[in-house]
């Protein structure tokens, strides 16, 4: 009786797992302004907020992870080439428009915001929750982001760079570029 209560205990998170991909699935296959590549693999509890203005274009052999939040909100442009690689607890919040380049891996916890909250300064401060600066960030190919990293709008990331952990990219980085560094960004150059 204990084997049989083991049994069905190991089965049901499997199961809730396989209803959260194919959920998963149903949100990007229902949605009009979604273009993916069949061989798209989703780990599980990955979620989507996707508006119905949202463009959202998944290239081949694209990997996500568990635990991804991916939300394409106000006609956001969201483009993944190919053979990209997401690994865990990714957040991607796109307003505008985010590009990740063919052959680009990203590690766990790391963040991308193509936009932040407008703010008033005089009389008074005050942001506002529904009015937001945007400018798009571009992730190039061939690129490798550790753990943690944060990547703020308007950022340029240039072909065959290396970003170390916990590094917070708020200026574009030249290509064939290797930044780390937590309180003041590094930059050497690969070749």
């Amino acid at each position: 009786m204990i084997n049989l209560i083991y049994k069905v205990l190991n089965i049901i998170p499997k199961t809730i797992a396989k209803i959260e991909k194919l959920y998963s699935y149903s949100i990007l296959n229902s949605h009009s302004g979604v273009k993916l590549h069949s061989d798209l693999k989703i780990g599980k509890a990955t979620t989507f907020e996707l508006d119905d203005n949202a463009k959202f274009e998944i290239g081949k052999n694209v990997i996500w992870r568990d635990h991804n939040a991916i939300r394409i909100r106000k006609g956001g442009t969201l483009v993944f080439g190919n053979n990209v690689d997401l690994s865990h607890y990714i957040s991607i919040n796109c307003l505008d428009k985010i590009v990740f380049g063919d052959d680009t891996c990203i590690a766990e916890g790391c963040k991308f915001y193509d936009h932040d909250h407008a703010f008033d300064t005089k009389p008074e401060y005050i942001w506002h929750k529904d009015k937001f600066n945007t400018a798009p960030i571009v992730i190039g190919k061939n690129v490798k982001i550790y753990s943690n990293v944060t990547v703020l709008k308007g950022v340029t990331i240039g072909d065959n760079c290396i970003i170390g952990a916990n590094c917070v990219i708020s200026r574009s980085v030249p290509a064939n570029s290797i930044i780390f560094g937590k309180h003041e960004l590094m930059r050497l150059p690969l070749i």
